[in-house]
């Protein structure tokens, strides 16, 4: 009966992180876990496309552009971009690959940078809110007559002659 028990409390524990979870943040789980989802889905996609593209015959069109130049008929662009690169579609292939890693790591820091950048967003909200209500308040105070000093001349014009610019 007391491992029963115990073996209760310590799934009541481990279920409390998500019982506690709003609705908010299981959507954002979710969105997230989603877009994973699609970049691991789109990058085999581009791979693909990109290979069908290289397999396009363009020596016809090399062909039309220069009558007189001295190519083969049938050139593919993996012939012409592999032509001084023996490893180019490896590369072409890991930039694809290296690039949706990328992705899935841009939207993780995203996603672990929201509830700051949410509080930020919401700080300076307020500080706005804060500096329109004080600009709308009553006018600043004036000072007595003797706090200033009389002899201040905001004039400058008069110090200044045409032979001085400034």
């Amino acid at each position: 009966m007391r491992n029963v028990l115990i073996a209760a409390a310590l799934s009541a524990l481990a279920a409390a992180p998500s019982a506690a979870q709003t609705r908010a943040e299981r959507t954002r789980a979710d969105q997230v876990r989603g877009a994973h989802e699609v970049i691991e889905r789109t990058a085999p996609a581009i791979d693909r496309a990109t290979g069908a593209m290289l397999d396009l015959d363009v020596g016809p069109l090399l062909d039309a552009a220069d009558p007189y130049g001295r190519r083969g008929r049938h050139r593919t662009l993996r012939d012409i971009a592999g032509r001084d690169d023996p490893r180019f579609e490896r590369r072409l292939r890991a930039s694809i690959y290296g690039t949706a890693a990328g992705l899935s790591r841009t939207i993780d820091a995203f996603a672990a940078a929201e509830p700051a950048l949410r509080r930020s967003v919401r700080d300076m909200e307020d500080a706005i809110a804060g500096a329109v209500d004080a600009s709308l308040g009553p006018p600043p105070r004036r000072l007595p007559p003797g706090d200033v000093d009389d002899n201040w001349d905001l004039d400058l014009d008069d110090e200044a002659t045409d032979d001085e610019p400034y």
